[in-house]
């Protein structure tokens, strides 16, 4: 996320141009304009993309840049510039193929990017994606929506996922087992506690009881 908004702000500002880089806004003024907008009642119930695509337009409007096609083209370039930093672990693939031949897989993700575009769609069943739903998580309902799409009761299900303020919240709200994956031995957030952590996707075959 933070390559791809700088990214962003260095093109706004070179839109903007020198007379105006004063007024281009800092990537914490950037993010702190996309949370605002959770607040605001005329975009509670929009989606993801719609809020991402209005911060956008409000942090180019503070430099002075207006108009429709400015916004779809920094809106297009924020959602490259993610899908080109995404990284994907060496033990993903032969993670997945393993799960999968015993467990049906799915996701949940609040991001623009699909597991298509990174080469993954094949192992999953259904994709639930909070750019084009008007709830993400952690709330509830987006687990609930998947549940209701792959056809499968949220308390035998496990929800894998790097973040305890939307996966392991979310997945605890929603009566499903939480998993985190805790690369980098995290601190944890107060009051949110994971059923289960792993440091790696490898040691989930063994915590699932396959391996």
């Amino acid at each position: 996320m933070f390559a791809a908004l700088r990214r962003l702000r260095a093109e706004i500002a070179q839109l903007a141009g020198a007379a105006n880089v004063k007024s281009v806004p800092t990537v914490e003024d950037m993010i702190a304009t996309r949370v605002s907008l959770d607040g605001e009642p005329a975009f509670r119930l929009a989606t993801l993309d719609a809020r991402r695509r209005e911060a956008i337009r409000r942090s180019a409007s503070d430099a002075g840049l207006y108009g429709s096609s400015i916004v779809d083209g920094l809106f297009d370039l924020y959602v490259s510039t993610r899908l080109a930093n995404t990284l994907i672990f060496p033990e993903t693939e032969s993670v997945l193929a393993a799960l999968g031949e015993c467990f049906q897989l799915g996701v949940i993700t609040n991001s623009n990017n699909d597991p298509a575009d990174l080469g993954l769609s094949f192992q999953f069943s259904f994709v639930i994606r909070g750019d084009v739903e008007p709830y993400q998580k952690p709330d509830p309902r987006i687990f609930q929506l998947a549940a209701s799409t792959g056809g499968y009761e949220l308390g035998s299900s496990v929800h894998v996922g790097d973040s305890l303020e939307t996966d392991v919240t979310g997945a605890n709200r929603a009566g499903a087992i939480s998993v985190w994956l805790d690369r980098v031995g995290d601190v944890s957030v107060s009051g949110v506690s994971p059923h289960h952590t792993i440091r790696s996707l490898s040691e989930l075959p063994g915590l699932l009881g396959i391996a």
